[in-house]
């Protein structure tokens, strides 16, 4: 036997190679091709998203009320906007912040302004730091925290363009107490040049328990029509003759609405050839003739036409037989007596002054074409009927506009034993005077208004009246003025609510850009690490 050894090692047996079969290799190709997909999508919206965040910052209103948002109404006139606008606070923006809940009310509302319409710009400029820029606005005074509107506009017919500027103040941001205001009034004189002598930021920090809202939507939306419209309406309400109300409501909603507001005293003035508009408040006393002549010349403006003027009657006035021929005229007469409603769906109980109010019925569709309101709610008191000599007469027309119910009727002022007539009595109504030119026609109106009650600073804020709407409405139709005309309600600021601070957007946007995407591009390179090893 040989001496060799014989190795009785054995051989492990090799594994033998699996085979790849076709349905996994379609299987991975298939995974691998869905998760590349996926990945690219979601890279795409992310991009997408930080297009649109740098384009259009991405913000929500989660507050009680809205209060950061802005009405429809804001967002169509602002999305319509062509020229740029710059808009400039008068402080540094942390101290701007830090003065009560209604600056940073206001800071978020302009943002949004901002998100509407990317042609306005936003600045802050500390006054105190940089007194320079008071030359740059020569025509006002301001003062610190003032917000300063403006844009340069073209004129339609010389092609010349023009600076425009408005300034809001911090006390036009907030809506206050009527009765506040009706009193302080009565001591210092017109609040707004109280703002004007002591600082509105003072006001503000003295009176601020009498703010009951914000008004900062209506303040800023009224600057951008002041400032963007090219040839705004000019009215001017007539005084010196003892007038029964200086109507500062009424004022200040034309103001808001892009008219400019203006005082002529008729006893020694003038009316100057670009005012559009007069009103007749309510005179306590008869215009002399040499005052109506002023009325009448404006009216038919060298035989153009094209003027307007607004007659407000009052139980308050004495006799005024110049002023009423003037009126009889263009075919209009106002009685003295007082209109009571006898249908009890048309009467209010004013539980304030314990007297009735009456609700008007519309009687013509003309002049309607701003109103937003489905059914309007019209109230006056003490309202003189309004009686109309004709319908049609020496190119003139009259209308009712609004009136009573048939259940009207109408008493002395003095004797209320027996009513001196029944029937539908007129609230409102409007004689239209005109002229051919060529081929064009021209028209002066005059608006016949029953009671200065109409314009009460208590019925115009009232939630449940539409007088505001309506007026402004009736105001755009008569003067051609652009369907922009809208009252913006006030937003109160009070009790908890649930606000997202911008640290809170922040957290969000980069939620939503950077960690969310990250986190399904993870996912997505597991999936596909799993399903390659299987």
């Amino acid at each position: 036997m040989s001496d060799k050894k014989i190795s009785r090692e054995k051989k492990k047996p090799q594994t033998p190679k699996k085979k790849v079969s076709a349905k996994v290799i379609k299987h991975t190709t298939m995974a691998t091709v869905l998760t590349v997909f996926f990945i690219a999508i979601v890279v795409m919206i992310n991009i997408v998203a930080s297009i649109i965040f740098d384009r259009y910052p991405l913000t929500f209103d989660l507050t009680e009320n809205n209060k950061y948002s802005i009405s429809q109404q804001s967002i169509d006139y602002v999305n319509g906007i062509e020229e740029e606008i710059t808009v400039t606070i008068l402080a540094e923006e942390e101290v701007f912040a830090s003065i009560n809940e209604y600056t940073v009310q206001a800071q978020e509302l302009l943002k949004r302004y901002k998100e509407y319409n990317p042609d306005i710009s936003i600045r802050y400029v500390d006054l105190l730091k940089n007194p320079e820029i008071a030359s740059d606005y020569p025509d006002v005074t301001l003062k610190d925290y003032d917000i300063i509107f403006e844009t340069y506009v073209t004129d339609k017919d010389s092609g010349e363009k023009f600076h425009r500027v408005k300034v809001v103040n911090l006390a036009q941001i907030v809506s206050w107490n009527q009765e506040f205001i009706s009193q302080l009034e009565s001591y210092y004189g017109d609040f707004d040049a109280v703002c004007e002598m002591y600082g509105a930021v003072n006001v503000v920090a003295a009176y601020g328990g009498y703010i009951t809202g914000s008004s900062a939507e209506q303040a800023f939306t009224s600057a951008l029509m002041n400032i963007t419209d090219p040839d705004p309406v000019e009215i001017a309400f007539l005084t010196g003759r003892d007038e029964v109300s200086d109507f500062s409501r009424f004022r200040s909603l034309l103001s808001a609405n892009g008219y400019t507001v203006s005082t002529i005293n008729i006893t020694t003035e003038e009316i100057p050839s670009n005012i559009d508009v007069v009103v007749v408040g309510a005179p306590a006393q008869d215009y002399l003739d040499s005052e109506v002549k002023k009325l009448s010349d404006f009216l038919i403006n060298d035989g153009m036409l094209e003027k307007d003027m607004i007659y407000i009657a009052s139980v308050q006035q004495a006799k005024t037989p110049n002023l009423d021929e003037f009126l009889e005229e263009y075919g209009i007469v106002i009685e003295e007596a007082i209109v009571f409603e006898n249908n009890s769906s048309y009467v209010y109980a004013d539980l304030y002054t314990n007297e009735y109010i009456n609700i008007g019925t519309i009687a013509s569709e003309n002049y309607l074409q701003d109103i937003n309101t489905e059914s309007l709610v019209l109230a006056i008191k003490r309202a003189r009927p309004v009686k109309l000599l004709f319908e049609e007469a020496n190119m003139m027309v009259t209308e009712k506009f609004l009136t009573s119910t048939d259940q009207g009727y109408t008493f002395d002022y003095e004797d209320t034993s027996e009513p001196l007539s029944k029937g539908v009595q007129n609230y409102i109504a409007v004689s239209s005077k005109a002229v051919f030119i060529g081929d064009d026609t021209g028209y002066s109106n005059v608006m016949v208004v029953a009671s200065e009650t109409f314009f009460d600073d208590t019925i115009l804020q009232a939630s449940q009246f539409q007088n505001s709407e309506y007026i402004i409405s009736l105001l755009n139709g008569m003067t051609k003025k652009s369907s922009t005309g809208f009252v913006v309600e006030t937003k109160t600021i009070l009790g908890d609510s649930f606000d997202l601070t911008e640290k809170q957007a922040s957290i969000l946007k980069w939620t939503f850009q950077a960690i969310i995407p990250l986190l399904v591009l993870v996912a997505g390179l597991v999936v596909y690490k799993v399903r390659k090893n299987k």
